[in-house]
């Protein structure tokens, strides 16, 4: 008797301990960008906001197979090899080579997801170029379940202040260590340290968690001798990611000031549309038009484009813009390419649409294939013809290690066409060539990592 009651409050254990699993279940969005960053769901399946694939909350971490991982590295290395455009830009073959076998031996210690996710972030950050990054797999994960370093600190010319104060050390790493290891992990065009820094500056309390010490407490010691303890802080409400600032625009005197915080505009197109169009059209494309009037008919000799802080976003403004201040045609781009029109690992690829259309017959007519590399045809690189109302006088534009992708465009065009003045900090990109474009989501298949990859290298 006594046995049976107990199996029975075995079962009723188990049933309620099931109910329970059932009811506390919950699922949150992989990093996005989007409101869905901080969603908590019920049911798995696609986010009904961005469509990507729900993860289970409390999966944190899961254990992979010596196989897996080795699967997953293998996967990402021949995407790489065979789509990515600018891949030996800044290395060698042989320097890629090396650096895949050095992380090859790092797998065998690997156990976990985010092992992979630190080793496939430094594959990525060796092929230097800022459009092509990794997503932390466990994004939402640690916001939500993990007390964080609460300060976002300032890092300019390679060193760390935090509340006005230059730091030392925390938990024992120095400055310079701590600079040094999130740094393996950054993207950067051209391994540029500003945008490194850039990188690691924006989400600071979850990059030291994930690439350097998951502790709570921190033990905080400044340069002049000041010695703080933190506790750790939990961003998942607030968020880590600011949203950008809107436009302005400003006459002071003589000098007219443009401020463009970001070229994200979703009512915008490419450089290669209708630009009158857009000017009539798109918000930001209405903003630039208007302001560029304003300045033309305040008669103002000295034009600032504030663009620090300006990560990049559609280049149809920014080519409208550009049409004001340059007095000859121009080319915004002079030559797109891919590496390939072939997709070996497309059964990984989660927007199949993009490589579908890459190996249709209408995306061969776009391109011409010369000695083993594709070429976008010069007609889809059309000449800018200059706005019949320019602006005639001095241009300087501002730019700092947060200026890249569009930013970029902008400031290289003008230094190709005319008189330019940069001032500011170090820019952030390159001013010579950059991939971006189409991207490809390469999903790993046992890990789930994303990997942003572009597919296009536009050049000056």
């Amino acid at each position: 008797m006594i046995k049976r009651d107990f199996l029975v409050f075995l079962s009723l254990l188990t049933m309620l301990l099931g109910c329970h699993r059932a009811i506390s279940q919950q699922y949150v969005c992989l990093p996005c960008k989007q409101p869905c960053d901080l969603a908590v769901l019920s049911r798995g399946g696609p986010c009904p906001t961005c469509r990507m694939a729900l993860v289970e909350k409390g999966t944190y971490n899961k254990t992979l197979t010596k196989k897996q991982l080795t699967e997953d590295f293998t996967i990402l290395v021949n995407t790489l090899q065979n789509n990515h455009p600018g891949i030996y830009d800044y290395q060698s073959k042989s320097d890629f080579e090396q650096t895949i076998q050095s992380l090859e031996k790092e797998l065998s210690s690997a156990q976990y997801v985010l092992d992979e996710y630190k080793i496939v972030s430094k594959l990525i950050a060796a092929v230097g170029d800022a459009h092509t990054y990794v997503m932390n797999p466990y994004y939402q994960n640690i916001l939500q379940e993990e007390l964080l370093f609460p300060v976002i600190p300032k890092i300019d010319q390679n060193q760390i202040t935090m509340q006005g104060e230059r730091l030392k050390s925390i938990n024992g790493y120095t400055e310079e260590e701590i600079l040094e290891r999130l740094q393996r992990f950054a993207s950067s065009d051209g391994h540029t340290v500003p945008y490194k820094n850039t990188f690691i500056e924006m989400e600071f309390p979850l990059k030291y968690f994930t690439f350097l010490d998951d502790s709570s407490t921190f033990e905080v010691v400044f340069k002049n001798g000041t010695k703080k303890t933190w506790e750790g802080k939990s961003y998942f409400q607030s968020g880590l990611r600011s949203t950008a600032s809107k436009p302005s625009f400003r006459i002071e005197g003589k000098t007219a000031i443009l401020k463009i915080p970001s070229w994200e505009d979703k009512t915008a197109s490419s450089f290669n549309n209708d630009l009158a169009a857009m000017a009539q059209q798109a918000t930001l494309g209405k903003f630039i038009k208007a302001s560029l009037e304003k300045a033309i008919k305040a008669q103002t000799s000295h034009l600032i484009i504030d663009l620090t802080g300006n990560k990049g976003g559609k280049s149809g403004p920014a080519a409208l813009l550009l049409s004001y201040l340059i007095d000859e045609p121009f080319k915004y781009y002079s030559e797109i390419s891919i590496a390939s029109d072939s997709f070996p690992t497309k059964q990984y690829i989660t927007n199949k649409a993009l490589v579908d259309f890459y190996e249709s017959k209408d995306a061969k007519n776009l391109i011409n294939e010369v000695d083993g590399r594709f070429f976008f045809k010069k007609d889809l690189l059309p000449t800018i013809t200059p706005n019949p109302n320019p602006f005639n006088g001095t241009v300087e534009v501002r730019v700092d290690k947060y200026s890249l992708s569009v930013s970029t465009d902008v400031v290289a065009t003008l230094k190709k066409n005319r008189e330019v003045k940069i001032t500011g900090d170090e820019i952030g990109g390159s001013l010579a060539h950059y991939c971006a474009g189409n991207y490809l989501n390469l999903q790993l298949p046992n890990s789930g990592i994303e990997v942003n990859i572009p597919l296009q290298r536009l050049k000056y």
